[in-house]
């Protein structure tokens, strides 16, 4: 590839699978088209690098679900999600159970789940990647919270403090300015309750601050709740944060931001594939963005239900960063 981006002599051959990119312009980072964020720029990129792609450009999100559900009953191969965490969740959505594969251009602020698939960040390295990777099956989730409406959730759940101050995070990676005072100002307020935790295999009762159910390392803005966590094992890790004050759980949080790891003995670790949780009064519960209001909420692990884009082994340069997340698996 020489410095313009053009192909070379002896450059890949341009896909042949079926791809069909929705695009979000309003993503977090539109400098990483690196020329004003246009359709035209994101088509250049992919011309750039032989990937031949339909790209569209929802008004809303309506338009992108209906969209995509039509691509997979066309038999598209590769549905790319070309924006934040929310565009990747949304089209992500209506890849669960088919054979269309989800590819990820990431172009939002924090990107938990192309982190945890080994997806660079650089635009080049994650158009290559559309036309050189392979195929993975992960799992993914359901939550079914008090009003009994199942919700798909892709990185974790979460109960407790955690639930109640990751609103107001959510709305920091918004931009909004005024939020890390009120999410120290809900932290303050929160009052934490008895909670039962039913695993697989047995019942936890405790009073601890958060319960996070992992499906995958990341949650919120990229913190590394559950290190461990693998996205294709079949069981979610579930993270208990006791024995915190909760200015300790706010500093925790704090340091494990951004896909920083920190030990910390205070947090037990289980595994289970189904975790319902109770408690002696009602707590804040959600999965990834989604509030499921109050507990009770159940959690259950969909079993390699979604097909992704991921680096080859013998070509990935972020081994480091998808070791322990997924076995790679056509």
């Amino acid at each position: 590839m020489t410095a313009s981006g053009s192909p070379t002599a002896g450059s890949p051959p341009a896909t042949t699978n079926r791809i069909l990119v929705i695009w979000n312009p309003a993503a977090g980072l539109p400098t990483a088209l690196r020329a004003g964020g246009s359709v035209d720029d994101l088509r250049r990129i992919l011309d750039a690098h032989r990937v031949r792609a339909e790209i569209r450009e929802p008004s809303d999100e309506a338009e992108a679900h209906a969209i995509v559900r039509r691509a997979v009953a066309d038999g598209v191969d590769i549905v790319v999600a070309a924006g934040g965490d929310g565009t990747v969740h949304l089209v992500a959505d209506d890849l669960l159970g088919t054979e269309t594969a989800l590819g990820i251009l990431p172009l939002g602020r924090v990107m938990n789940i192309a982190r945890a698939l080994g997806i660079e960040r650089d635009i080049d390295a994650a158009a290559d990647l559309l036309r050189d990777g392979e195929v993975a099956t992960i799992d993914t989730g359901e939550a079914v919270g008090a009003d009994g409406d199942p919700v798909a959730f892709f990185e974790a759940g979460s109960v407790g403090m955690n639930a109640a101050i990751f609103r107001e995070v959510s709305r920091a990676d918004e931009g909004d300015p005024v939020s890390i005072a009120r999410t120290i100002w809900v932290a303050l307020r929160y009052r934490p309750a008895r909670m039962v935790v039913e695993l697989d295999d047995t019942t936890l009762t405790t009073r601890a601050l958060m319960v996070a159910v992992s499906n995958g390392p990341y949650l919120g803005l990229g913190m590394t709740v559950a290190p461990g966590a693998r996205l294709d094992d079949g069981a979610f890790d579930v993270r208990v944060f006791q024995r915190f004050s909760k200015w300790e759980l706010l500093r925790h949080l704090a340091s494990i931001a951004f896909g920083r790891r920190r030990y910390d003995p205070q947090v037990t670790t289980h595994r289970s594939k189904t975790v319902r949780i109770t408690s002696a009064r009602p707590l804040p519960a959600r999965a990834d963005s989604a509030d499921l209001g109050q507990t009770p909420v159940t959690y259950r692990t969909r079993a390699a239900s979604l097909r992704v884009v991921v680096p080859r082994r013998d070509q990935s340069t972020t081994a480091s960063s998808t070791e322990g997340s997924i076995r790679r698996r056509m």
